[in-house]
Protein backbone atom coordinates (compact mmCIF):
# COMPACT_ATOMS: atom_id res chain seq x y z
CA UNK A 1 0.00 0.00 0.00
CA UNK A 2 1.35 3.40 -1.02
CA UNK A 3 0.51 7.03 -0.34
CA UNK A 4 0.35 9.68 -3.06
CA UNK A 5 -0.28 13.40 -3.33
CA UNK A 6 -2.00 14.91 -6.37
CA UNK A 7 -2.18 18.59 -7.23
CA UNK A 8 -5.77 19.80 -7.12
CA UNK A 9 -5.29 23.08 -9.02
CA UNK A 10 -5.72 22.43 -12.73
CA UNK A 11 -5.15 25.25 -15.22
CA UNK A 12 -5.52 27.77 -12.39
CA UNK A 13 -8.79 26.31 -11.08
CA UNK A 14 -8.88 24.61 -7.68
CA UNK A 15 -10.72 21.29 -8.04
CA UNK A 16 -10.81 20.21 -4.37
CA UNK A 17 -14.58 20.73 -4.05
CA UNK A 18 -15.22 18.79 -7.25
CA UNK A 19 -12.91 15.92 -6.22
CA UNK A 20 -14.61 15.65 -2.83
CA UNK A 21 -18.20 15.97 -4.05
CA UNK A 22 -17.83 13.62 -7.02
CA UNK A 23 -15.49 11.14 -5.29
CA UNK A 24 -12.61 11.10 -7.75
CA UNK A 25 -9.16 12.48 -8.52
CA UNK A 26 -7.86 13.13 -12.00
CA UNK A 27 -5.39 14.61 -14.44
CA UNK A 28 -5.67 16.22 -17.87
CA UNK A 29 -3.97 15.39 -21.25
CA UNK A 30 -7.14 13.74 -22.43
CA UNK A 31 -5.85 13.71 -26.02
CA UNK A 32 -4.18 10.38 -25.31
CA UNK A 33 -7.58 8.71 -25.03
CA UNK A 34 -8.30 5.94 -22.54
CA UNK A 35 -4.91 4.85 -21.16
CA UNK A 36 -6.19 1.31 -20.68
CA UNK A 37 -7.17 1.10 -24.35
CA UNK A 38 -4.20 2.99 -25.82
CA UNK A 39 -0.89 1.06 -25.78
CA UNK A 40 1.77 2.90 -23.73
CA UNK A 41 4.08 3.08 -26.75
CA UNK A 42 1.49 5.33 -28.45
CA UNK A 43 1.08 7.77 -25.54
CA UNK A 44 4.07 9.86 -26.65
CA UNK A 45 2.82 9.99 -30.24
CA UNK A 46 -0.59 11.23 -29.15
CA UNK A 47 0.86 13.84 -26.78
CA UNK A 48 3.06 15.22 -29.55
CA UNK A 49 0.06 15.25 -31.90
CA UNK A 50 -2.24 17.19 -29.54
CA UNK A 51 0.07 19.36 -27.41
CA UNK A 52 3.08 21.64 -27.87
CA UNK A 53 5.63 20.18 -25.47
CA UNK A 54 9.40 20.26 -25.19
CA UNK A 55 11.29 17.06 -24.38
CA UNK A 56 11.46 17.63 -20.64
CA UNK A 57 7.73 18.39 -20.43
CA UNK A 58 6.97 15.33 -22.52
CA UNK A 59 9.06 13.06 -20.29
CA UNK A 60 7.43 14.46 -17.16
CA UNK A 61 3.89 14.00 -18.51
CA UNK A 62 4.60 10.44 -19.65
CA UNK A 63 5.89 9.60 -16.17
CA UNK A 64 2.76 11.14 -14.60
CA UNK A 65 0.44 9.21 -16.91
CA UNK A 66 2.28 5.97 -16.15
CA UNK A 67 2.07 6.55 -12.40
CA UNK A 68 -1.61 7.49 -12.54
CA UNK A 69 -2.74 4.63 -14.77
CA UNK A 70 -0.36 1.83 -13.82
CA UNK A 71 1.62 2.41 -10.62
CA UNK A 72 -1.21 3.68 -8.42
CA UNK A 73 -3.28 0.76 -7.21
CA UNK A 74 -6.76 0.16 -5.90
CA UNK A 75 -6.43 0.52 -2.12
CA UNK A 76 -3.56 3.02 -2.13
CA UNK A 77 -4.11 6.31 -0.29
CA UNK A 78 -4.14 9.79 -1.83
CA UNK A 79 -3.92 13.28 -0.37
CA UNK A 80 -5.35 16.53 -1.73
CA UNK A 81 -5.31 19.85 0.08
CA UNK A 82 -6.76 23.32 0.27
CA UNK A 83 -5.58 26.28 2.38
CA UNK A 84 -6.51 24.67 5.71
CA UNK A 85 -7.00 20.93 5.32
CA UNK A 86 -5.51 17.81 3.83
CA UNK A 87 -8.09 15.28 2.68
CA UNK A 88 -7.25 11.57 2.76
CA UNK A 89 -8.81 9.12 0.32
CA UNK A 90 -8.76 5.43 -0.54
CA UNK A 91 -8.07 5.11 -4.27
CA UNK A 92 -10.15 2.99 -6.64
CA UNK A 93 -9.65 1.88 -10.23
CA UNK A 94 -8.62 4.01 -13.22
CA UNK A 95 -11.31 5.07 -15.69
CA UNK A 96 -11.58 7.50 -18.60
CA UNK A 97 -14.51 9.94 -18.69
CA UNK A 98 -14.85 12.08 -21.81
CA UNK A 99 -18.58 12.68 -21.40
CA UNK A 100 -18.02 16.44 -21.11
CA UNK A 101 -15.48 16.56 -23.96
CA UNK A 102 -11.72 16.26 -24.26
CA UNK A 103 -10.54 19.87 -24.09
CA UNK A 104 -7.20 20.29 -22.36
CA UNK A 105 -8.67 21.79 -19.17
CA UNK A 106 -11.07 18.86 -18.70
CA UNK A 107 -10.15 15.98 -16.42
CA UNK A 108 -10.79 12.75 -18.30
CA UNK A 109 -8.19 10.48 -16.69
CA UNK A 110 -9.78 9.62 -13.35
CA UNK A 111 -9.68 7.30 -10.38
CA UNK A 112 -12.58 6.83 -8.01
CA UNK A 113 -11.89 7.75 -4.38
CA UNK A 114 -13.55 6.96 -1.08
CA UNK A 115 -12.76 9.96 1.11
CA UNK A 116 -11.84 8.87 4.64
CA UNK A 117 -11.47 12.18 6.43
CA UNK A 118 -9.49 15.39 6.69
CA UNK A 119 -6.54 16.59 8.77
CA UNK A 120 -5.50 20.20 9.55
CA UNK A 121 -2.40 21.11 7.56
CA UNK A 122 -0.64 22.16 10.75
CA UNK A 123 -0.92 18.62 12.15
CA UNK A 124 0.93 16.91 9.31
CA UNK A 125 4.41 15.65 10.11
CA UNK A 126 7.50 16.85 8.24
CA UNK A 127 7.56 13.93 5.81
CA UNK A 128 3.95 14.45 4.72
CA UNK A 129 4.44 18.21 4.47
CA UNK A 130 7.38 17.58 2.14
CA UNK A 131 5.13 15.35 0.02
CA UNK A 132 2.47 18.09 -0.06
CA UNK A 133 5.03 20.67 -1.12
CA UNK A 134 6.38 18.57 -4.00
CA UNK A 135 5.82 20.54 -7.20
CA UNK A 136 5.06 17.42 -9.24
CA UNK A 137 1.47 16.93 -10.38
CA UNK A 138 1.56 13.47 -8.83
CA UNK A 139 4.06 12.45 -6.16
CA UNK A 140 4.60 9.24 -4.21
CA UNK A 141 5.42 9.09 -0.49
CA UNK A 142 8.87 7.51 -0.38
CA UNK A 143 8.55 6.01 3.10
CA UNK A 144 6.44 3.23 4.62
CA UNK A 145 2.91 4.58 4.90
CA UNK A 146 3.00 4.12 8.69
CA UNK A 147 5.53 6.99 8.82
CA UNK A 148 2.88 9.36 7.47
CA UNK A 149 1.14 9.07 10.88
CA UNK A 150 -2.28 9.86 9.44
CA UNK A 151 -4.22 7.64 11.85
CA UNK A 152 -4.70 10.19 14.62
CA UNK A 153 -6.12 12.86 12.34
CA UNK A 154 -8.36 10.38 10.56
CA UNK A 155 -9.66 9.08 13.88
CA UNK A 156 -10.81 12.59 14.79
CA UNK A 157 -12.49 12.94 11.41
CA UNK A 158 -14.28 9.61 11.74
CA UNK A 159 -15.48 10.52 15.23
CA UNK A 160 -16.72 13.90 14.01
CA UNK A 161 -18.63 12.26 11.20
CA UNK A 162 -20.20 9.82 13.65
CA UNK A 163 -21.32 12.74 15.83
CA UNK A 164 -22.77 14.52 12.79
CA UNK A 165 -24.69 11.37 11.88
CA UNK A 166 -26.17 11.19 15.35
CA UNK A 167 -27.27 14.82 15.22
CA UNK A 168 -28.79 14.16 11.79
CA UNK A 169 -31.24 11.73 13.39
CA UNK A 170 -29.75 8.30 12.66
CA UNK A 171 -31.73 5.80 14.68
CA UNK A 172 -30.17 3.67 17.42
CA UNK A 173 -30.64 0.40 15.51
CA UNK A 174 -28.60 1.73 12.58
CA UNK A 175 -25.86 2.91 14.93
CA UNK A 176 -25.68 -0.51 16.58
CA UNK A 177 -25.52 -2.21 13.18
CA UNK A 178 -22.66 0.07 12.15
CA UNK A 179 -20.82 -0.70 15.38
CA UNK A 180 -21.27 -4.42 14.76
CA UNK A 181 -19.68 -4.02 11.33
CA UNK A 182 -16.72 -2.28 12.98
CA UNK A 183 -16.44 -5.07 15.57
CA UNK A 184 -16.27 -7.65 12.79
CA UNK A 185 -13.62 -5.57 11.01
CA UNK A 186 -11.44 -5.88 14.13
CA UNK A 187 -10.81 -9.49 13.06
CA UNK A 188 -9.90 -8.68 9.48
CA UNK A 189 -6.66 -10.07 8.04
CA UNK A 190 -5.84 -6.54 6.80
CA UNK A 191 -3.92 -4.57 9.43
CA UNK A 192 -5.02 -1.17 8.10
CA UNK A 193 -8.67 -2.18 8.33
CA UNK A 194 -8.24 -3.48 11.90
CA UNK A 195 -6.55 -0.23 12.95
CA UNK A 196 -9.22 1.92 11.33
CA UNK A 197 -12.04 -0.07 12.93
CA UNK A 198 -10.44 0.00 16.38
CA UNK A 199 -9.83 3.74 16.13
CA UNK A 200 -13.42 4.43 15.11
CA UNK A 201 -14.82 2.35 17.99
CA UNK A 202 -12.57 4.00 20.58
CA UNK A 203 -13.42 7.46 19.34
CA UNK A 204 -17.12 6.66 19.35
CA UNK A 205 -16.81 5.42 22.95
CA UNK A 206 -15.42 8.82 23.99
CA UNK A 207 -18.47 10.73 22.71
Amino acid sequence: MNLHHIQSTVHGVNRVASFLEENYIGITWSGTGDLEQTPPELWKEKLVQYYSLDESELASILATLHMFANLMQDGDYVLISDDEWTYVGDIGDYYYDDSAGTENDLICHRRGVTWLGRIPLAELNDKVQALQNDSAILAKFEYPISQAQLDRGLAVSIAAEATNSLSAGVDEATIQTALQVLREALHSEEEELRIRAATAILQYAKQ
